[in-house]
C-alpha cells in the first residue's frame, strides 16, 4: 500500500498506521496467516523503541489479528520481533487481503525524542495453505519511515477563527432604550473550527471591546456574553480592572471556564452579545461599540487556552485567524438602512450628436427603516467635492464619486435640462408609501417615516465629464441626514454601514 509513508505516530496516539500490504491469494487455496516478523530501525533516533512506542498491532481487512508490548522489541534483538496472528487472518483462493501495521505512542514523549523518525519492514510472513502446508516468505517490500511527534504536530490541531454573519459584524446602529436595559445584542459573529483529527477543548477565551463617545466600555455594556451554537457559555470579566468600575475605552474581556469541546474536524458558530444600558445611564445616544478577537488576544496566554485530546495546550502559531464586528453606534431614536440595488447607464446616442457630452445616469435604491420614534429624512441633495471616503457631514443626502472613477466629472445643476440632475426620491417596496407628512418646499424636502415602518428611496445622479478625454465614473452615498422634526436642517448624521451604496462605473466622453 503505496499511500502509507511518512506518517507521524503521536503521543499518547492509539494505532496510528505505518506500514500497509496487499496479499493476494492464488486461484488454487485459501491462506491462512499464522506470524508476521517485524524489523524496526531507528533512524535519527537515539532512545530505545519504547521510549516511544507504547505497542505495535497487526490487523487484517480492518479485525485487529495480533499485538505485542513495545519492549519486545529490544537492542539485543535488533529491534526484531515474530507476531503470532489469530484465527481471523484468512485470505480466499483468488482474492486480495490488507495487512496493516500499527503503532501507539507513549503518552509522555520526551520533547528531544519529538521528531525522531523509526523504520519498519516486514521481513517475512508465514501462512498455510488448505493442505496443511506451511510456508514463510520474505515479501521483499521496501521499508517505510515514520516519526513520533507530540499529539498536537500528529493530530496537526489547530484551533481556526473566522468571521461570519456580516448582518451582525457591518456597522449598523443599534436600538437601545431610554429607560431599561437592552438585553443580549449580537455585536460579533464568528466562526471557530477545530482542524486536524483531535477534540479541541476551549478553557477560557478573551475578545477586545473599544467605545468611542463614552470614557469607559461599562458605560455603555452592562454585561458581555459569550454564545456558542445558540446558547449562553460565559460571562466575560474587564481583564485590566475585575472590579467593572472604571474599565477605559479599550479593554479586554476574558471568558473563563468556557470548558466547552468542538468536535475534529467540525466548525462552531459562536457570538458576543452585550446588555446595553438604557440612556438613562451614562449612555449617550451616537456612542459607538465594536468587538473583535485579534492576534493581540489568541497571542496572549492568560487570554486563550486551547487544548488537545492529551490535554496539550495549543501554542500561539495553532491559534490561528481573527474576527471584527465594526463599529455599531446606540441610538434610542435613530434610522436603520439597508442596501437594495443599485445601476448605471450611459446615454451613447447622446454623445453622438455634434455638441453634445455622454451622460451617465446612476442610481441607487435603499430602504430606510425609523425606529424609537416617527423620524424625517432630509430629501435634499448635496455633493461631496473630492472622492474623500467620508465627509463633514451638513444639510442633505451626500454622495461623490466612487473612488475608482476620475477626479474630474461636471455635475453642475445649471446645465440645461428638463429634469434635475440629481434627485431623492421615495418609491415603491417599503412596507409604506405614505407622503401625507412628507414637505415638498424646494430646497427644503423632508420624507417623513412613522416609527417602525420602512421607506423605499432611489437616488438618481446625471454626470457628464468636463474634458475631452474619456473619464471613468461611479457614484456613491457618504452619508444622509435625518432628524425627528421636519425642519430644513437635519442635525443626525447615518454613515455606517455603506460600502455597498455604490454603483458601477461608465466611460464618459466629452465633445
Amino acid at each position: 500500500m503505496s499511500g502509507i509513508t511518512t506518517e507521524k505516530v503521536g503521543e499518547d496516539e492509539n494505532d496510528q498506521e505505518v506500514l500497509g500490504l496487499d496479499i493476494e491469494a492464488d486461484e488454487g487455496s485459501d491462506l491462512q496467516f499464522t506470524a508476521v516478523k517485524l524489523v524496526f530501525d531507528e533512524g535519527s533516533a537515539a532512545s530505545d523503541f519504547d521510549q516511544f512506542a507504547d505497542d505495535v498491532s497487526v490487523w487484517f481487512n480492518g479485525a485487529e489479528v495480533g499485538r505485542v508490548a513495545a519492549s519486545g522489541f529490544t537492542d539485543d534483538n535488533l529491534w526484531t520481533k515474530t507476531i503470532s496472528l489469530s484465527d481471523g487472518a484468512v485470505i480466499k483462493a483468488g482474492k486480495v487481503g490488507q495487512l496493516l501495521v500499527k503503532v501507539s505512542g507513549i503518552s509522555n514523549l520526551d520533547t528531544g525524542d519529538a521528531t525522531k523518525t523509526w523504520t519498519v519492514d516486514v521481513r517475512q510472513i508465514r501462512f498455510v495453505d488448505a493442505r496443511g502446508d506451511s510456508t514463510s516468505e520474505d515479501p521483499t517490500t521496501n521499508t517505510r519511515t515514520f516519526s513520533f511527534e507530540t499529539y498536537a504536530t500528529a493530530v496537526n490541531a489547530e484551533l481556526k477563527i473566522a468571521e461570519d454573519s456580516s448582518m451582525i459584524n457591518t456597522a449598523h446602529t443599534i436600538d437601545v432604550h431610554a429607560s431599561d436595559d437592552t438585553a443580549d445584542v449580537s455585536m460579533l459573529s464568528f466562526t471557530m473550527e477545530a482542524k486536524g483529527t483531535s477534540d479541541l477543548k476551549i478553557k477560557k477565551m478573551a475578545a477586545s471591546t473599544t467605545v468611542t463617545g463614552a470614557s469607559n466600555v461599562d458605560d455603555l455594556a452592562k454585561e458581555i456574553t459569550l454564545w456558542i451554537g445558540g446558547e449562553e457559555i460565559a460571562t466575560g470579566e474587564a481583564i485590566e480592572d475585575s472590579d467593572g468600575v472604571s474599565v477605559g475605552s479599550v479593554e479586554d474581556y476574558l471568558f473563563d471556564d468556557v470548558d466547552y469541546t468542538i468536535p475534529a474536524g467540525t466548525k462552531v458558530k459562536a457570538e458576543i452579545k452585550v446588555t446595553f444600558n438604557s440612556v438613562a445611564d451614562a449612555l449617550d445616544e451616537g456612542d459607538t461599540m465594536k468587538v473583535e478577537i485579534t492576534e493581540a488576544e489568541t497571542d496572549t496566554a492568560s487570554m486563550w487556552d486551547v487544548r488537545d485530546e492529551s490535554n496539550t495546550r495549543l501554542v500561539d502559531a495553532d491559534l490561528a485567524g481573527s474576527a471584527t464586528g465594526e463599529a455599531h453606534a446606540v441610538y434610542d431614536v435613530a434610522i436603520q438602512v439597508a442596501f437594495v440595488t443599485s445601476d448605471s447607464s450611459e446615454d451613447e446616442l447622446a454623445g453622438q450628436l455634434a455638441g453634445n457630452d455622454d451622460t451617465g445616469t446612476y442610481t441607487i435604491t435603499f430602504n430606510v427603516t425609523a425606529f424609537g420614534d416617527d423620524v424625517y429624512v432630509d430629501g435634499d441633495v448635496d455633493t461631496a467635492t473630492t472622492t474623500a471616503s467620508s465627509f463633514g457631514g451638513g444639510d442633505g443626502i451626500t454622495w461623490a464619486t466612487t473612488t475608482n472613477s476620475s477626479s474630474v466629472v461636471n455635475h453642475d445643476l445649471s446645465l440645461a435640462s428638463s429634469t434635475p440632475r440629481e434627485i431623492l426620491e421615495a418609491v415603491a417596496g417599503g412596507s409604506t408609501t405614505d407622503d401625507a407628512s412628507d414637505v415638498t418646499t424646494a430646497g427644503a424636502l423632508s420624507f417623513f417615516i412613522q416609527e417602525g415602518e420602512t421607506r423605499r428611496f432611489k437616488l438618481t445622479v446625471d454626470a457628464t465629464p468636463q474634458i475631452p478625454a474619456g473619464v471613468t465614473v461611479g457614484v456613491r452615498i457618504l452619508g444622509i441626514n435625518w432628524d425627528t422634526d421636519s425642519g430644513d436642517i437635519h442635525d443626525t448624521l447615518y454613515n455606517f454601514n455603506l460600502d455597498s451604496f455604490k454603483t458601477s462605473t461608465e466611460v464618459l466622453n466629452a465633445s
